[in-house]
C-alpha cells in the first residue's frame, strides 16, 4: 500500500496560561497550560512531554511549545470515529484514525510530524458501519500500533500492526466475544486491553508476545479493562469491578493485582487509571461516578504509593493554576511521569490542559565547572588533572577509577554540549 500523504494544515495559535518558562531538559521549572479553545482533548505526550497529541470535534492535532496547536485531520471519536491519539517517545510519529478514501471506512494511521505525511495500516477486509480499523495506541519506539479491527459479521478483535509483521489479529479467548487493544509497551511485545466475557462484560487482558492472559483478583474474579502498560512491559493498570469495590488496579506477573487507593472523595465511587510511567512508579488516575459528564471527577497522581490531587501537586511545585480550574479528566502522561495532559473544568468551560511538572536535574559529571555546558573549559580542567588522582575528591576522574585518563576524556567528549541534551 502506498502512503497516503496529507497536506499539513496551518498552525492555529494556542491561547495559553503559563505559570513559568516551559523547559524540557533536566531541571525545568514547570508550567500549566490551558489550550483555550473548547472541545480540545489531549490524550498522550512524548517521553519528555515536548509533544502533546489529542483531538477535537473535527480533527486530530499535535502541540509543541514552539508551534502551538497543529491540526492534521482524521476522523475523531467526537466526529463519529473511534480510538485515540498516541505519540512515540521521541515525538516524531503520531498514531490516529483516518477515513480511507477508497472505502469510506476508518483505518488506523501513522503521521510523520516532520514530513507531514500519513501512512494507513490497512484493514482485515471487513467493516462494521463506519469502522474497519482504529488506532488506540502506539509503541514507544514508534514502530507499532494497536487497536480494534472489525471482521465479518461485526466481530471486533484486538490487533497489533508493524511494518514487518503487518496487521495481526490478536484473537479472542472467548468464542464469539470481542476484544480490543488499548495500549502497548515500548516495543509492543506487551499489549493491554480487554476481552469480553461470555456474559458480555469487559475483562482486563494482557497479550505478551501474542499470548493472551486475563486479569483477575487473587481469588480468580474478573477485573475490568486494562488501559495502559509501562514501557518496560512489567506493569499494567486498569479498572476495577464490583468484586473489588470498583478500585483501579496495578498488575505484574510477579505480584498479581494490587488495588490502587480507594476514592478520597466519598461521592466519587469509581477509579479510572489512565496512564503509567515507564518504570511503573507513577500512575495517573481520576475518581468519578459512573454517570456523565466525563469531566465530573477529580484527577490524581499516585507516586510510589502516595496519592496526591493534581491541583495540590501543581501548588506544591510552585505552579499557578487559575482559580476554579480542576484537572478533572487526566488522560495521558509522558513516559517519565512529569507531563500530564487531559481535560479541565474551567470558568470558561471544558478546556484541554498540559501540566508540566519540574523535572529533576540530570547529573552531568562531565560538566567539571558546573556551568551547564560540557565544553573547552571542562576539557582544560580535565587535561590539567591528567594522571593519577592526587586526592579526594577528584572531579576530573569522571568514571571514578582513581586516575584521569583516556577513559575520562572519552566520557567528556561523548557528553559535549549542553547538559541534559
Amino acid at each position: 500500500m502506498k502512503p497516503l500523504a496529507l497536506r499539513r494544515l496551518p498552525t492555529i495559535a494556542a491561547y495559553s496560561l503559563v505559570a513559568s518558562s516551559h523547559a524540557f531538559a533536566g531541571g525545568s521549572t514547570g508550567s500549566f497550560t490551558l489550550l483555550g479553545s473548547l472541545g480540545l482533548t489531549p490524550s498522550d505526550a512524548s517521553a519528555d512531554g515536548g509533544v502533546v497529541v489529542g483531538y477535537s470535534q473535527s480533527s486530530f492535532w499535535y502541540w509543541t511549545a514552539a508551534q502551538g496547536l497543529v491540526p492534521i485531520g482524521g476522523i475523531t471519536p467526537s466526529a463519529g470515529g473511534a480510538g485515540s491519539a498516541g505519540i512515540s517517545d521521541d515525538g516524531a510519529r503520531m498514531g490516529y484514525t483516518v477515513i480511507n478514501p477508497d472505502t469510506g471506512k476508518t483505518e488506523g494511521a501513522f503521521y510523520d510530524i516532520a514530513a507531514g505525511q500519513t501512512t494507513r495500516i490497512g484493514n482485515f477486509g471487513f467493516s462494521c458501519d463506519l469502522g474497519a480499523t482504529s488506532c488506540w495506541g502506539v509503541s514507544g519506539d514508534g514502530s507499532a500500533m494497536v487497536g480494534l479491527g472489525w471482521h465479518n459479521l461485526c466481530a471486533a478483535r484486538a490487533y497489533r500492526f508493524n511494518a514487518s509483521g503487518g496487521l495481526v489479529d490478536l484473537g479472542s479467548t472467548v468464542a464469539g466475544s470481542p476484544s480490543r487493544a488499548n495500549a502497548c509497551n515500548a516495543d509492543a511485545r506487551v499489549i493491554a486491553g480487554w476481552q469480553d466475557t461470555a456474559a458480555g462484560a469487559r475483562q482486563g487482558a494482557v497479550w505478551r508476545d501474542g499470548v493472551q492472559r486475563l486479569i483477575t483478583t487473587a481469588s480468580g474474579a474478573a477485573l475490568g479493562e486494562a488501559g495502559a502498560v509501562s514501557a518496560d512491559g512489567n506493569w499494567v493498570i486498569g479498572q476495577g469491578t464490583s468484586v473489588n469495590g470498583f478500585r483501579g488496579w496495578r498488575w505484574s506477573e510477579a505480584t498479581g493485582t494490587i488495588d490502587l487507593p480507594a476514592t478520597p472523595i466519598p461521592s466519587l465511587t469509581r477509579t479510572f487509571p489512565t496512564a503509567i510511567s515507564a518504570d511503573g512508579s507513577r500512575v495517573l488516575l481520576f475518581y468519578r461516578t459512573q454517570f456523565p459528564p466525563s469531566t465530573g471527577g477529580e484527577g490524581y497522581l499516585w507516586i510510589d504509593g502516595a496519592l496526591v490531587s493534581l491541583e495540590v501537586l501543581a501548588a506544591d511545585n510552585g505552579i499557578s493554576v487559575p482559580a476554579g480550574t480542576r484537572m478533572a479528566l487526566p488522560l495521558g502522561m509522558s513516559r517519565d511521569g512529569y507531563t500530564i495532559v487531559g481535560s479541565a473544568r474551567t470558568s470558561a468551560g471544558v478546556q484541554g490542559f498540559i501540566l508540566d511538572l519540574p523535572r529533576p536535574t540530570v547529573p552531568c559529571p562531565a560538566d567539571l565547572n558546573d556551568d551547564g555546558m560540557v565544553d573547552g573549559f571542562d576539557l582544560g580542567l580535565l587535561l590539567g588533572a591528567w594522571g593519577a588522582c592526587a586526592g579526594t575528591p577528584c572531579p576530573a576522574d569522571i568514571n571514578a577509577d582513581g586516575s584521569v585518563d583516556g577513559f575520562d576524556l572519552g566520557l567528556l567528549l561523548g557528553a559535549w554540549g549542553a547538559c541534559g541534551q
